[in-house]
């Protein structure tokens, strides 16, 4: 999946790379990579052929299932021996490439339509139950932005149909109805994540923000990985805006 937005400061970028996209850039020996530095390696390599951009010009994270969100500017130093822990990255700076890995979880793709600015997030269950992307849409109504300048959009993840959960986790969306939480019995609930962040984002903001989610699965996807499928490889959704 990738689009092309052409909006007034230039034009907004965003994608979720699959099976396809990634298995002939993987080693024959080695595979998916294991430690957070491996990924990130691999991450940038794929997505400096994918955008044709230095690797310098893309930043991704240790993913911990939290809501730590960082900002991305010309003067971002990452530690080539260290990867940034973090859930979620931001701009406004041009031909910057922010990356999120994702399996099941939603990954959340967000810009502006009248500033550059522009926003890639991991939200899982934890993420969600935490407000991740809340906190994001907060921090730009803090520095001025309105809701109807906002445009969110969610990547492919494990839709309701195939995502059973337990009463640990359904107790925290429950309350959102059952679309979002439905009860199958037996202590079991199936769980939209994606209708999750989107009601949440509702009840918080109203309806003024721009929400599209195609409900595209991964799970036993031909074009993207599952964890639930017990599948070893991870999506990378990207974003950026070119000037």
């Amino acid at each position: 999946m990738r689009k092309e937005i052409s909006l007034p400061y230039g034009k907004v970028v965003f994608g979720s790379l699959g099976k396809k996209d990634l298995t002939t850039s993987l080693s024959d020996v080695y595979g998916f990579p294991k430690s957070p530095i491996e990924w990130s390696n691999f991450t940038k390599s794929v997505l400096a052929k994918e955008t044709n951009l230095p690797s310098s010009q893309i930043t991704c994270l240790n993913q911990v299932h939290g809501d730590q969100i960082d900002c991305v500017s010309d003067s971002t130093m990452e530690d080539p021996g260290e990867v940034p822990i973090g859930d979620g990255l931001y701009t406004s700076q041009k031909n910057q490439v922010l990356v999120v890995r994702t399996a099941d979880c939603v990954p959340v793709f967000l810009h502006s339509t009248k500033r550059p600015f522009v926003s890639v997030l991991h939200s899982g269950w934890k993420g969600t139950k935490l407000g991740i992307t809340e906190k994001m849409i907060q921090t730009l109504l803090d520095e001025g932005d309105f809701l109807e300048d906002l445009s969110l959009e969610f990547g492919p993840y494990i839709q309701r149909s195939n995502y059973e959960v337990g009463e640990d986790v359904a107790t925290d969306f429950q309350s959102l109805g059952n679309d979002v939480c439905m009860p199958k019995g037996n202590g079991k609930f199936l769980l939209d994540v994606g209708l999750a962040i989107e009601t949440r984002v509702k009840r918080q903001f109203g309806d003024k923000l721009q929400i599209r989610n195609d409900h595209v699965d991964v799970f036993q996807s031909p074009l993207y990985f599952s964890h639930r499928a017990k599948e070893e490889g991870r999506n990378l959704n990207f974003i950026l805006w070119e000037s």
